[in-house]
């Protein structure tokens, strides 16, 4: 047995609250450590951790478990957790995924509630692993123990000097401290990701790879997160989440004041959508995590590079105040391919004021172009290139640099590099790129220090930019929106369909009860019996539509079930008998409606994120056209206004070519009061309402459906 290793205690002070049962701060700043199933055998999982542990720095108390009692130098061994020193923190287990849930019980009789379980061999394997996974879950939450993991490389704190990661130390380099937090499912990429950041010399605060998170989720990491003021940026990897609703709820808090991103893995939507009403088949699980971007004020990121360009951008820069880019290169062809790149991204390239331009003009020669890109050409220097810099930022016109500077050129060097360093404006946004390894390496060398932003290629550059552009969209949102009040409450519409509906109502009940809501709707009549035809033509007159009403019926169109346009009473007769073979005593008569805006409104409740609503162009081709946006909800009047405006039929809404407005007032109250009735009527699966006819004045509702349970 090795001897017993006098270490130091971390900083951390031992406060109650810090040490309570489910705070879990232990995790990145433990005081003494256990690491079970740790041994000197070359590859052991736990030989390491505590090989990380020693490299890290780790400064606080470790001591190896092991059955044989074989220590890991130059930390001792005990044989069981029974025997573990008292004051213990926190464990980390490594050992086969059997032997797992056992180990809670002893752990928290010894006062040990933070366990990091490393080990795979759980739910991600197969049915035997989900059996042990929900033992270690259960016996968890009955003996109070906090896990992350299991499957997964568990917790980096840079300041606190501790790493649980089995990674090798000549592989993988560790980021030094730093303002970022980084929450991923997966380990891979935030090995990946830390090493990258270590090697731009962007410091990191927190990470954490939770794996098959059977306890500690992204929402409560989130939560930790932004109450720590070292804490200034937090980015996710995620491909699925362990409560979607109470995740956009915490985001949308968190967001108010630091920037998550987030990269979501898995995009394909393979659910089959055929028996789906159009709600739902339009809904889409990647587009739902879209809009749930959109409320909680994330900025979606995709792809590995574009995950390490947002942090490290919102982590080094300030926020631009606007969204007017500065172009400024050294060559013609450059600065016209960067224009483009930012009007892709939805930036602002304005031209500067006539003074500008002419005080620029004195200074530089006429073949300049002062446009904006500006073009300084081959033959421009680095003392020109400063100049006109520093005063095109002074000049109060532009809200961020993009410069973007080409090698082999004589006038324009890597001895720019320390110039624009010393002259550069720290409250102005600068992204810059080169081309060239030695251009580039000048300037990556000499910014990094004050953690300017250098990137190899022009698109590179374009897309950060435009990631802090985004932040302050997000930013200017919260000023519009962030406070606005929700609509007014349903509750008169909930109690009604509560009263009304004990099972699922088919196109013509809803019909009558948005009527009974004051909610138009065309005038209708059954058609039981050939008598009824007289009756229907006299009640509702010419044109009429034919429908087949049913509950469980999604789709009319496709499967004949409506015929328009009837206008006499020999073809309703002829339409009758040809439907009535098909769908007896389900026929009935409607008043046919004349044009207008047709719209789709349709709700549905997703499995991750709650209800959602999808409102865009209606009618039967509306799978085709796919106008459509989404929005998480409940939602504010603001953000139901700003749903329509995004769509392309909202321009029409509003008014287009000289055509006067359609009754948006009238689409905002349905829209309130039918997101209040799905949200208060959690037994409502989805809702669909298309098409829903606008007009000048009002909307009639053609044709409704709803769907109770699990889809």
């Amino acid at each position: 047995m090795s001897e017993t290793r006098t270490v130091k205690a971390p900083l951390r002070e031992d406060k109650p609250e810090i040490r309570a049962k489910g705070n879990v701060e232990v995790f990145f700043s433990p005081r003494s450590v256990a690491v079970i199933g740790a041994s000197p055998k070359p590859g052991n999982l736990g030989g390491q951790i505590v090989h990380s542990l020693q490299v890290q720095g780790y400064e606080g108390a470790v001591t190896v478990v092991n059955p044989r009692g074989e220590g890991v130098p130059p930390y001792s061994a005990v044989r069981s957790p029974k025997e573990l020193p008292e004051g213990t923190d926190l464990a980390i287990v490594a050992v086969e995924a059997s032997q797992v849930p056992g180990l809670v019980e002893p752990l928290a009789k010894r006062g040990i509630h933070h366990l990091i379980v490393i080990s795979g061999g759980f739910a991600e394997t197969g049915r035997e692993g989900e059996k042990f996974q929900l033992d270690l879950k259960k016996e968890a939450k009955k003996f109070g123990v906090r896990v992350i993991g299991p499957n997964g490389l568990g917790v980096f704190s840079a300041p606190n000097h501790f790493n649980s990661f089995f990674l090798s130390p000549d592989e993988i380099i560790l980021p030094e401290p730093g303002s970022v937090a980084i929450i991923s499912q997966s380990g891979v990429f935030l090995s990946l990701i830390l090493n990258e950041l270590a090697g731009m010399g962007i410091g990191v605060h927190r990470a954490v790879n939770f794996g098959n998170r059977v306890d500690v989720n992204e929402s409560e990491l989130l939560e930790a997160f932004a109450k720590d003021p070292a804490i200034s940026v937090i980015a996710l990897y995620l491909e699925s989440f362990q409560d979607g609703a109470r995740f956009v709820e915490v985001a949308r808090e968190v967001t108010r004041d630091k920037p998550i991103v987030i990269w979501k893995g898995g995009h394909a939507d393979r659910a089959s959508a055929a028996a789906k009403a159009h709600s739902s088949s339009l809904a889409g699980s990647y587009p739902v995590f879209q809009a749930a971007c959109d409320k909680a004020g994330l900025i979606e990121v995709q792809g590995f590079e574009e995950f390490r360009s947002a942090i490290q951008v919102l982590s080094c820069q300030p926020v631009p105040c606007g969204e007017r880019v500065l172009i400024v290169s050294n060559g013609g062809g450059m600065g016209v391919f960067l224009t483009d790149l930012c009007e892709r991204e939805g930036l602002l390239v304005p031209r500067p004021s006539e003074p500008v331009r002419a005080f620029l003009r004195k200074k530089l020669p006429r073949y300049y172009s002062l446009e904006n890109p500006i073009d300084l050409t081959g033959s421009g220097t680095n003392e020109q290139c400063l100049e006109t810099v520093e005063h095109l930022m002074s000049s109060g016109e532009f809200d961020s640099l993009l410069m973007v500077l080409l090698s082999g050129t004589k006038g324009i060097n890597g001895e720019i590099a320390p110039l624009l360093r010393k002259r550069f404006h720290k409250k102005f946004s600068m992204i810059t790129a080169a081309y060239g390894e030695t251009l580039f390496h000048s300037l990556q060398n000499e910014f990094q220090e004050d953690r300017i932003p250098i990137f190899p290629s022009a698109e590179a550059a374009t897309r950060a930019l435009s990631i802090l552009i985004r932040r302050k969209r997000i930013l200017d949102a919260w000023q519009i929106t962030g406070k606005g009040k929700k609509g007014p409450p349903s509750s008169a519409w909930t109690e009604n369909w509560k009263n009304r509906f004990i099972r699922c109502p088919d196109e013509m009940e809803i019909k009558k009860f948005l009527d009974d809501c004051g909610i138009p709707v065309p005038s209708n009549h059954p058609l039981k019996s050939l008598e009824d035809l007289p009756k229907a033509v006299e009640t509702l007159g010419f044109p009429l539509v034919l429908k087949a009403v049913a509950p469980a019926l999604q789709h009319k169109t496709e499967m004949n079930g409506v015929r328009l346009d009837i206008q006499s009473l020999y073809s309703l007769m002829h339409e009758w008998r040809v439907m009535r073979a098909t769908w007896p005593e389900s026929i009935w008569a409607e008043q046919q409606m004349p044009p207008g805006l047709d719209l789709m409104v349709g709700f549905t409740r997703d499995p991750q994120f709650g209800s959602v609503l999808v409102f865009g162009s209606g009618g039967q081709h509306v799978e085709i056209f796919r106008d459509v946006q989404r929005i998480l909800l409940p939602a504010t009047l603001e953000q139901l206004s700003n749903l329509i405006d995004r769509t392309g039929v909202g321009k029409v809404i509003r008014g287009v070519r000289g055509e006067p407005p359609l009754d948006s007032k009238g689409l905002l109250d349905f829209l309130i009061q039918t997101s209040g009735l799905m949200v208060q009527n959690p037994e409502l699966q989805s809702l669909d309402f298309n098409p829903v006819r606008l007009y000048r004045d009002r909307l009639v509702v053609l044709d409704a459906k709803v769907k109770y349970g699990v889809s």
